[in-house]
Parts: C-alpha cells; sequence; structure tokens
C-alpha cells in the first residue's frame, strides 16, 4: 500500500550493555521485526560494511507508535537482566539473540516463554543459577592482601569470574568491611570502596589491575597467608576426602590465587597413599604439642554419674 513502510527482511542490531540492549529491542519490537530477523552483535563487533543488513536505527517507523512504551513484569525484566550477566563459552546461546527471543515472545502474548519448564526459560534459569553460584564464589574465593599507604589501612584483590558478578561481590564486601578501604580487580573492570561509596571502572585501570596481580603472586610470603595456610593443613581431614565433591564447591580455576591453592594437589596425592586412615594431616601429629594441667579445686560441682579421683569407690 502506498505510504506505508515496510520493514525490511532483516536488520543488525548492536548492543555493549543490558540498558543498549533494551533500547534497541525496544525499536525492533516496535518495527515489528522477528527475532529470526535479527542478527545481533556484541558492541566491540561494530564495523562498517558495505553490503550489511540496515542497524536498528536505519528502521522505516513499525506499525507501533514509537512512543508507546512495551511494558513486562518487574520479575520478568530482573530475569532478562540478571540472565545478562552470564557469558556463554563455545556452542552456547549468545545472549543478545536469547533474550530478545524471549522477549518477543512475552510482547506476543506467550505467557510460557520465561518458564522453566520452556526451552527458552530453562536456559534464561540455568544461566541465572549459574550468576548466583559465581557470585557465592567470589564471596568464598576472593582474598584480600594488605597494601597500605599514605593514608593508612588498605586491601587489594585479584579475581577472575567467569560471569558479569563484580558488582555483586563488591556490595557484598561494601557490607562486610564496613569503613576498610579496598580495591578488586578483574580482567574487565574493577571497583574501588573508600568506606562510603563504590567507584566502578571498565575497563579497569592498569594500576589497579597490577598491584592486585602483584599482591595475589605474592600472598604465600605474606605472614597472614601463612597462618592461614597452617591453619588449612590443621583442619584437613584425609580421611573424608572426595575431589569430585570438593571440585564442585571450590573449582580448580580459583586454586592459584588460593593461599592454600598450591597445598591441595600434594595433600590430596598423601590421602591417596594411606592417608586416609588418619582423621588429620600427617604433619600434624608430628607436631611438638603443649600439655594442658588441669586442676579442679576442692569445692568443684561432680557430674552427674561421674566422682573425682579422690573420692573412694565401692
Amino acid at each position: 500500500m502506498h505510504g506505508v513502510s515496510t520493514p525490511p527482511a532483516s536488520c543488525v542490531a548492536w548492543a555493549d550493555d543490558f540498558d543498549e540492549w533494551r533500547q534497541q529491542a525496544r525499536q525492533l519490537l516496535q518495527a515489528g521485526i522477528p527475532p529470526s530477523r535479527v542478527t545481533w552483535h556484541d558492541g566491540e563487533a561494530r564495523h562498517d560494511d558495505l553490503f550489511a543488513s540496515p542497524a536498528v536505527s536505519e528502521l522505516p517507523p513499525g506499525p507501533g507508535d514509537i512512543s508507546t512504551p512495551i511494558s513486562i513484569g518487574r520479575d520478568q525484566l530482573a530475569l532478562l537482566r540478571n540472565a545478562d550477566r552470564y557469558r556463554p563459552r563455545g556452542s552456547e546461546q549468545p545472549r543478545w539473540p536469547l533474550l530478545y527471543r524471549v522477549l518477543w515472545r512475552v510482547v506476543q502474548g506467550d505467557v510460557t516463554a520465561m518458564h522453566p519448564a520452556d526451552e527458552d526459560g530453562r536456559v534464561l534459569h540455568q544461566r541465572w543459577h549459574a550468576i548466583k553460584r559465581e557470585a557465592h564464589h567470589m564471596h568464598a574465593f576472593l582474598r584480600f592482601h594488605r597494601c597500605d599507604d599514605a593514608h593508612g589501612e588498605r586491601y587489594v584483590a585479584w579475581f577472575e569470574p567467569a560471569h558479569d558478578v563484580l558488582d555483586l561481590g563488591a556490595e557484598h564486601f561494601a557490607d562486610r568491611m564496613g569503613g576498610s578501604r579496598w580495591i578488586i580487580a578483574t580482567p574487565e573492570g574493577g571497583v574501588s570502596w573508600d568506606g562510603t561509596t563504590l567507584d566502578y571502572r571498565v575497563p579497569c585501570p592498569g594500576n589497579w589491575t597490577h598491584e592486585a596481580r602483584a599482591a595475589a603472586n605474592r600472598s604465600n610470603a605474606d605472614e597472614e597467608h601463612a597462618l592461614w595456610r597452617t591453619y588449612f593443613v590443621s583442619t584437613f581431614n584425609p580421611a573424608r576426602l572426595n575431589h569430585k565433591v570438593m571440585t564442585q564447591h571450590m573449582p580448580q580455576r580459583f586454586w592459584r590465587h588460593l593461599s592454600e591453592g598450591d597445598l591441595i594437589p600434594a595433600m590430596e596425592a598423601k590421602a591417596r597413599h594411606g592417608g586416609q586412615r588418619l582423621a588429620q594431616e600427617t604433619s600434624v601429629g608430628q607436631r611438638q604439642g603443649k600439655t594442658l594441667s588441669v586442676k579442679l579445686p576442692a569445692d568443684a560441682t561432680r557430674l552427674p554419674g561421674h566422682q573425682r579421683d579422690d573420692t573412694p569407690t565401692d
């Protein structure tokens, strides 16, 4: 019909983060472009291509009013945003096409699109669970190292998360460490805490990265981490060793940045070669302990069913 714009056969969309994806997705929905006709790219993949499909910004007005909001539930939006934190690997579905396909289905009235029993919904929920697990790993396995400066006490940490959980970890440590100043550096970004405010930086400043990695590499020489290593060895129970369960709770990718990480392989080997008969690391039993003498006062209250050594027995 004359005067009515026809949507292109296909188009290309780019997004650096969730907010940019959300803006692009809104335009695509208002133009009536189904998921099968959209090619998504991460923002860093932008390039000029003479023969490329039109970008979202070049789309003609669709049948919908551009000012009409596209509404979904708050919980649905939160699930999409949290699934965006997941970083796919190998043959896993890229994040932007998955999110847009789910959003398209929801807007079209498909209420099952985000249900765990749905094929797409199951992937969303699996990714959200992976994010929560990675945030837990950050809480458990991130190690701060003290690096005081002219302003006093200060801590730095290097961490390599599999997914985008930096803000989840930062908020946790801000609550736990109170007014102590610290920096967390990762391969993607960094965050600092001055006791009152979180300051996020993407990419991570080079000096933060250098300082945090250097502190992590020399951690085994620090007195406080030597004490932690001693504690780890003392509490290790060879009789209860289960490598599969241990690596489920403490993935091996974190070992190299843990103070005790380099001790684990040798302790596992000793446990498999006879150490599992014991309930403690062999070296613990070989240490010189201290004898503690306990002398009860004369008027000490007797425990039911027990008698003092100086009480005659029948």
